[in-house]
């Protein structure tokens, strides 16, 4: 039986890009079940665009306004994609495959991260590569997603514990190339405050030991300069307590993620070495280490 495989989209102000981003998710070669839009209090014509498109779509599209009004930008972002996958789950989806307003899913790319979870049941993310696109003159970029956030070649042959090691002090995945499956987080689908949702789900699926990691190009990312988050590149390189709570930018906040880490993803780790990586002594000891 194939997978129920639900698009989630967070828009804002997409008039620009979302037509064609909307296009791209219909003429995939595996198509969704269903489209779900959350909306970021757009001022522009974006809700006018979606709802011609969601009048026009053979796909059942499902327009939601977004619930958030947290100021903090990330929590924002975080809350409105958790809003889509939940109600994407709740409208019968097993796979949620997650979009940015601005960029081009490759036709290929459902079908190929469905394969990819289907040959491994019990994992809970796939995080995909994408080709780097600028926005006209305006922007030039080049490379890959993986480029800019690269994973150990390796990364399905070393231990569980090395992979949690490495996630903790690296952003291994972009929300945009990414499917779920939701069901199988337990719990760790709510991304704490300060978070991002693509930072905290790639966490918890490496605790669950079940994060896949593909080379595979399956969107154009668009790089440009309005984006609310886009790459960033400081946590790959920095060390200690920046690393470790995602570059949280005060003492507080990176205690505060310090927490998140041991009191809300602990207990969601599969394995007793796992968790004893989560425990204080050992978060203290990364804290200080380079």
């Amino acid at each position: 039986m194939q997978s129920q495989v639900a698009a989630v989209l967070v828009t804002h102000n997409s008039e620009q890009w979302i037509t064609k981003t909307i296009s791209s998710v219909q003429n995939q070669t595996q198509a969704p079940v269903n489209i779900v839009v959350i909306d970021d209090r757009s001022t522009d014509d974006t809700m006018k665009i979606l709802e011609q498109q969601q009048g026009l779509s053979p796909i059942p599209f499902t327009i939601q306004q977004a619930s958030s009004s947290a100021r903090n930008i990330t929590t924002r972002i975080a809350s409105n994609f958790v809003q889509g996958v939940q109600l994407a789950a709740n409208l019968g989806a097993d796979l949620v495959v997650l979009g940015d307003h601005d960029d081009t899913w490759h036709p290929d790319r459902i079908s190929r991260q469905c394969a990819l979870l289907d040959q491994q049941p019990q994992a809970l993310m796939v995080a995909s590569d994408g080709n780097l696109v600028g926005s006209g003159a305006l922007v030039n970029a080049e490379g890959t997603i993986r480029g800019t956030f690269p994973v150990p070649s390796d990364w399905q042959g070393i231990t569980p514990v090395e992979q949690l090691r490495y996630t903790l002090r690296h952003s291994i995945a972009t929300g945009g190339a990414s499917m779920l499956r939701p069901r199988h987080f337990a719990g760790g689908l709510e991304v704490p405050k300060g978070w991002l949702h693509d930072r905290w789900w790639s966490l918890v699926a490496v605790v669950r030991s079940g994060m896949i990691i593909d080379e595979g190009i399956v969107i154009d990312y668009l790089v440009q300069a309005g984006q609310q988050v886009g790459l960033r590149t400081g946590n790959q390189t920095k060390s200690g307590a920046s690393r470790l709570a995602g570059a949280a930018p005060n003492p507080v906040q990176s205690l505060r993620k310090l927490g998140d880490l041991h009191e809300r993803l602990r207990p969601l780790a599969q394995s007793n070495q796992l968790r004893a990586q989560l425990s204080w002594v050992q978060l203290m000891r990364s804290l200080i280490s380079s």
